[in-house]
């Protein structure tokens, strides 16, 4: 009785084995974008930011200012409470 062969190595190239993985890889960022972003707008919406009126460059400043503190200081610049 004849042994089943192996499987043959596959025929794709180097170049071609990389750009799918990159494209799996792709895939996984474009989900990863997607998950953070629903969980950002979930948050956003339990702390209330939907029901503020302003406009989104509005939004857009004072958000670049919660980040610049957290980039700067960590959470201790959250909190630390600004002066009036």
């Amino acid at each position: 009785m004849r042994k089943p062969r192996a499987k043959a190595p596959s025929t794709n190239s180097k170049a071609a084995q990389i750009r799918a993985q990159m494209e799996l890889l792709q895939n996984e960022l474009k989900q990863a974008e997607v998950e953070e972003e629903t969980a950002f707008g979930k948050l956003a919406r339990r702390v209330g930011i939907f029901d503020l009126d302003m406009s989104e460059a509005d939004l857009r400043e004072a958000l670049n200012g919660i980040v610049e503190r957290f980039r700067s200081g960590g959470a201790k610049a959250a909190e630390t409470p600004e002066a009036p």
